[in-house]
């Protein structure tokens, strides 16, 4: 399971030094790049980038929100691995589209991680820390151990 927090340095032309807990998840087989919601990247598993290709295709092709979603998701996709080493190389598009620095934060969702530049990820973390908001805001999930 993809989990936790890490702010890595962009090493060199796109290439990326994955933390030791991510490279068993991700170092055996095929994973996917492509553009995120928020202005960063999403970096999918296999079997997480398929469950979302399925779901993407099973979208009518007659809704013009549902082509706009495909394009975003899948025209932006990328297939990569990660080598020997625990290095992954990031295309130069999806580089260009997070506008990168010399830092990358990696968010762990479960089954796919998130990859932003440390300038975005600092805004998104100032909203994700003003706890008297995050009642409100998350009250319609339902959020339970039960």
């Amino acid at each position: 399971m993809l989990l936790g927090k890490y702010v890595l340095p962009m090493i060199t032309d796109g290439q990326l030094a994955l933390p030791l807990v991510y490279r068993q998840d991700l170092s055996h087989d095929v994973i996917y790049l492509t553009q995120g919601f928020d202005g960063n990247l999403l970096l999918l598993t296999k079997s997480a980038f398929e469950k979302l290709y399925s779901h993407v295709k099973s979208i009518s092709i007659t809704d013009p929100l549902a082509r706009m979603l495909a394009r975003l998701i899948l025209g932006n996709a990328v297939e990569t691995g990660v080598d020997p080493d625990g290095v992954l190389q990031v295309p130069v598009a999806l580089l260009d589209f997070v506008d990168h620095g010399e830092e990358i934060v990696l968010v762990g969702q479960g089954e796919y991680l998130e990859l932003w530049t440390s300038s975005v990820w600092k805004k998104q973390a100032d909203i994700l820390q003003d706890y008297s908001q995050n009642v409100q805001r998350f009250e319609k999930f339902n959020v339970s151990l039960a």
